[in-house]
């Protein structure tokens, strides 16, 4: 090899090891790829989508994947419901030890605050229910707790229009 070759040769190398080790920078800029959904739609122009879990922090302030909602850690998902005559979307789910509308509400609200919204205001009409309003670039989600009887959590989301 002459010296030219050297240098070139030298070069490439050293290239290839600064590509490698900056690959954990590029991973962090990486999309998080979520779990399926269990139930997704569009409303007003706003993706969504209502996952069982593996739903992370990362996950949730990952731009351009839409709205996305899930469960507390340890809940069970018993079902899910689209409405669209009313825009909204049920989310039905219990806890090994129970959670009360309050937890639950401060569950729903701080998935959407992750995601950039902006919390408005809460009523706590009894003990079993809650609800707040949200908004974040003139889309709004109201989101309305209901703890059952029998301990399972209803979670409502209520898809507003987009404001001009």
């Amino acid at each position: 090899m002459i010296k030219g070759e050297w240098v070139n040769w030298r070069a490439g190398v050293l290239a290839a090891a600064l590509a490698l080790s900056a690959s954990p920078a590029l991973a962090q800029t990486t999309p998080v790829p979520l779990p399926k959904p269990l139930l997704s739609g569009t409303t007003s122009g706003v993706g969504w989508g209502i996952y069982a879990d593996g739903l992370t922090k990362a996950g949730l302030q990952e731009e351009g994947q839409g709205l996305r909602v899930g469960v507390p850690t340890g809940a069970g998902v018993l079902g899910t419901r689209y409405d669209a005559a009313k825009r909204t979307a049920l989310l039905t789910y219990r806890l090994p030890k129970g959670l009360d509308a309050r937890s639950a509400l401060a569950f729903a609200t701080n998935q959407l605050q992750l995601q950039g919204f902006d919390i408005g205001k809460r009523t706590f009409p009894e003990a079993s229910s809650a609800r707040a309003t949200l908004s974040r670039d003139g889309q709004s989600i109201e989101v309305q707790t209901m703890r059952q009887a029998n301990g399972d959590m209803q979670v409502m989301y209520v898809f507003g229009s987009l404001q001009p």
